[in-house]
């Protein structure tokens, strides 16, 4: 391996760390259910910002690790980090519900990424 893509490949283990560690921050988070979510102002906050970590994180993955990886929706991960950001007047609660919901699915998925890499 080229000392560029062990960069690379270095890099990618980086951010997937990064990605598990905002996921199991977001589950803990939301482990008092719905209800504690959407009346709870700082866990609303703690999530929206969790998120945009994973996305700043699914964007700075390497092409080919997102090729090799297709069944994670790289793109939507992404595109949620931007919108958050910058159209934050428009997060749903719904909406962001029911990405709360689908974060042990992601996790397991990023978990089994990230464990083909050696450990550092």
């Amino acid at each position: 391996m080229t000392e560029r893509g062990h960069e690379s490949s270095r890099g990618d283990a980086v951010r997937l760390a990064e990605m598990q560690a905002a996921l199991r921050a977001i589950m803990r988070f939301t482990e008092g259910g719905r209800a504690e979510f959407v009346t709870s102002e700082l866990i609303q906050a703690a999530v929206i910002r969790k998120l945009e970590v994973v996305g700043e994180a699914a964007g700075r993955v390497s092409d080919g690790l997102r090729k090799d990886n297709s069944d994670v929706k790289w793109t939507k991960l992404r595109g949620f980090a931007s919108f958050s950001k910058h159209e934050y007047w428009r997060v749903d609660l719904d909406l962001l519900w029911k990405a709360v919901e689908e974060i042990p699915s992601l996790d397991r998925m990023i978990s089994r990424i990230h464990a083909r890499f050696p450990a550092e």
